[in-house]
Parts: structure tokens; sequence; C-alpha cells
């Protein structure tokens, strides 16, 4: 089970759901009134928080004991600190592209 989740975040991690994806960055690009670039400010700054939370969930989980070896407990926390520090940064990049905005 604990194997299954390691690959399971592994593989979020390697995906593309981090960073704008192309559909978001076609809908920045295409927001020329103000109804419609409130509106697209407003889903980039609704990712960002839900990347930021992210982010601190996978902190939280990183300074989680939850027994086993000491090997297995370094690595599960540095995984959770590396997921934690990307969300972290997608989390500033849609900021930055809502500021564009």
């Amino acid at each position: 089970m604990i194997q299954k989740l390691s690959i399971l975040i592994l593989a979020f991690a390697t995906t593309s759901i981090f960073a704008l994806e192309d559909i978001e960055k076609v809908l920045v690009q295409k927001a020329n009134t103000p109804e419609e670039k409130k509106v697209v400010k407003s889903y980039l700054l609704k990712v960002a928080k839900e990347h930021k939370d992210l982010a601190t969930k996978y902190r939280g989980l990183a300074k989680a004991q939850k027994g086993g070896k000491a090997i297995y407990q370094d690595n599960r926390k540095s995984e959770m600190i590396e997921l934690a520090e990307k969300f972290e940064a997608d989390a500033k990049l849609y900021e930055e592209e809502a500021g564009k905005l």
C-alpha cells in the first residue's frame, strides 16, 4: 500500500499537473475584455491557492511520523518536501500570471 502511494505521488510529480497548462496559457492570451480578464485572474488565483494548500499539506506530511525504517522515513520526508516546493513554485507562477491581467 505504501509503495503504491509513493508511486502515485511520484507520478503526480512527473506529470503536467505542475505549472501552467496549455489551455490556461490560451485563456490568459485570449482574455481581452475586463470581464474576461477578471474571470481568468480569479481562476488563476484560485489555482494558486489550491497549490499553496497542497504545499502546506505536503510539508505537514513530511513532518508526520508513520513508523517504520529510518531510511524509509527520510525518503518519504524528502519526497514530500520536494512536492511541497514544486507546488509552491507553481503557485507563485500562477500568481505572477494573474498579476499580468
